[in-house]
């Protein structure tokens, strides 16, 4: 009987055995499919991420083309009468000049009388100039309004880079 109860427990022992490297066997195979699959999952997600930045970008910038113009005068009347104000207040003494595209004389015009700056004389910029600039005494401050355009579709394009 010794011999049949020793049979049965080597035999339950190597089935236990066998078993359990048919499970390692298994879990390794479904780890390493699962494993395949996570990889093949990430790629196909960043492909379409590619792909639906490929398509935003350009209407990103198309928006910012649209946009820019309507925003960008009330910015530069905005920053010139900032700083017209600034030099009434601590120059007001300085005379200053200012050369602008003929299509903004009227803006600028505009800021002149707010920040009550008589000293100033308007010229105009020179042909396919389309920045302000403000020259008083030996320094100049150009004001472009392309370049907030720029800067944005720079930050734009950065969303592109960063994947």
């Amino acid at each position: 009987m010794l011999d049949v109860d020793e049979a049965y427990h080597r035999g339950h022992e190597q089935g236990l055995t066998e078993g359990r490297e048919r499970s390692l066997d298994a879990l390794s195979l479904a780890l390493a499919d699962c494993r395949q699959e996570m990889r093949a999952s990430q790629q196909h997600e960043a492909a379409l991420r590619r792909e639906i930045l490929d398509g935003l970008v350009p209407v990103l910038h198309a928006i910012v083309d649209l946009l820019a113009p309507r925003t960008q005068q009330s910015r530069l009347r905005e920053a010139l009468a900032t700083e017209m104000t600034r030099l009434a207040e601590h120059a007001p003494d300085q005379a200053i000049v200012l050369r602008c595209p003929a299509d903004l004389r009227p803006d600028l015009m505009d800021s002149l009388e707010r920040a009550r700056f008589p000293q100033a004389q308007v010229e105009d910029a020179l042909p396919g100039q389309p920045t302000v600039q403000m020259v008083a005494g030996q320094g100049t401050i150009v004001f472009d309004p392309a370049l907030v355009v720029g800067g944005l579709k720079t930050l734009i394009d950065d969303i592109l880079t960063e994947d």
